[in-house]
């Protein structure tokens, strides 16, 4: 029997080979008996189901709902693909026991995959999705047929669209939005966002030139992940229509690339500090401001700048903020770039003159086999890793999710294996290209040393 494991937002595995019907149907079980268990306190019984576009999403989703709902769960499913944030938004308004998610995010669409959201609408802490694993060897399938479920109405299907946008018209302040002038391409990477993003600015002075939107991919290793080398098109898109923003969303539509005027790609570190500080100098907003162990030093200067704590947590940010959300990442990105009057390009360069320019970058090394965490923690204590010298001294060893060297120029090297794929994710920051290049390379020396590659 196939061993299923949740990573870092849930279980994902290739279609047909691991994430088949029967396993589908087998981890459903075993998530109908955890909502069972745990009871959410003034919680409906009912758990909403969506997906997005890959092929079988809506097949697997049904089969989903019949397991719950052969749980004696009440199901509501989505009647077409539906955002990640779109269907954690209905679990907290609906005030739901929990959520699933058909979707293998940015993941190539020869995967799938099952997020599960508990009642708080975020990902799974680690303590559930554990107990969901430890039932799938003991829990019998319980299901009844699809047609049976919506005729007894305990599957009712439903449109999360209305109130999705209306959600994301009062997050921004719709009246700048409304006056801008704006030409934006956007690229759903033929994921979920699709045409939510016409619907929500229809109407208004922003004029949306849609980039692989309704079609589906010419072939199934298509990878809707809204990063430079994926987005080609979307740069071409935006200067050959004078765009003033190219905005792509991930397959599920919770992860945002955003492009200035020229199409040259920002990189995500430096949208997270733009919106950061749009938050903080535009709205005036204060608290505390939480992000990755791998996020950069641009949010640390900026926190310090205006006085707030900044927190780092694993990947997840769990206990913290529900849900991302790409569609409302590239809105506000829209609204700083209304209340500035100024370019993205315009606004990045000062940007990087306040808070300094920092280079980062990520490079994933493929593997036969998974890296043992544990074998990379033992790693970070050893005496190799205490001695390790590029370029400046080392400074201090973090891990709290991987290793993370933090060099004494305050640049850093974050080893982590992936938890869904084969592969170690090696990430950098400097304050050069070539410096960072030289963390890349050191980090793809340390993981083949380790992995025997």
């Amino acid at each position: 029997m196939t061993e299923i494991k949740f990573g870092t937002d849930g279980w994902r595995a290739l279609v047909a080979e691991e994430f088949t019907f029967p396993n589908v149907r087998r981890v459903a079980q075993a998530t109908a008996e955890y909502l069972k268990a745990h009871p959410a306190r003034g919680r409906s019984r009912s758990v909403i189901v969506g997906y997005d576009t890959r092929p079988l999403g809506d097949r697997f989703a049904q089969a989903v709902a019949e397991v719950l709902a052969g749980n004696g769960l009440p199901v509501l499913l989505t009647r077409g693909p539906m955002p990640t944030p779109a269907v954690s938004l209905s679990i907290r308004q609906l005030r739901l026991s929990g959520g699933v998610l058909i979707t293998a995010s940015h993941n190539p669409f020869t995967y799938n995959g099952f997020k599960f959201r508990p009642f708080y609408a975020g990902s799974a802490e680690p303590a559930m999705t554990r107990w969901i694993e430890k039932r799938l060897s003991r829990a019998k399938v319980r299901r009844i047929p699809f047609q049976e479920g919506i005729l007894r109405r305990r599957i009712r299907l439903v449109d999360l669209r209305p109130r999705y946008l209306a959600f994301l018209k009062r997050y921004v302040d719709w009246s700048v939005l409304k006056k801008a002038r704006f030409r934006v391409a956007y690229d759903s990477m033929y994921g979920a966002g699709q045409d939510l993003l016409e619907r929500l600015l229809d109407g208004t002075g922003i004029e949306l030139i849609p980039v692989r939107s309704r079609s589906s991919p010419l072939s199934s290793s298509h990878r809707p992940e809204p990063i430079k080398d994926e987005l080609k098109e979307l740069a071409r898109t935006v200067r050959r229509e004078r765009c003033h923003l190219g905005l792509a969303t991930d397959g599920d539509a919770d992860r945002a690339g955003v492009m200035d005027s020229n199409g040259a790609f920002v990189s995500s570190q430096e949208t997270m500090s733009l919106l950061l500080w749009h938050l903080l100098q535009d709205r005036g907003w204060r608290g505390m401001a939480v992000t990755t162990v791998a996020g950069t030093n641009l949010m640390d200067r900026i926190a310090a700048r205006y006085g707030v704590p900044l927190k780092r947590t694993p990947f997840g940010f769990r206990g913290f903020a529900p849900e991302r959300d790409g569609l409302l990442a590239g809105l506000l990105v829209l609204e700083m770039m209304a209340m500035r009057r100024k370019g993205l390009a315009a606004i990045l360069s000062e940007l990087r003159d306040r808070f300094g320019r920092w280079v980062s970058g990520r490079a994933d090394l493929t593997l036969d086999r998974p890296v043992d965490p544990k074998g990379l923690l033992r790693w970070a204590g050893s005496g190799e890793a205490r001695r390790l010298k590029l370029g400046s001294p080392l400074g201090e060893i973090q891990t709290l999710d991987g290793v993370k060297l933090i060099f004494q120029d305050e640049s850093w090297l974050l080893l982590r294996p992936s938890g869904t794929e084969p592969l170690l994710r090696i990430y950098g920051e400097a304050g050069s290209r070539g410096r960072l290049q030289a963390l890349l390379n050191k980090g793809r020396q340390i993981g083949k040393r380790m992995t025997g590659v």
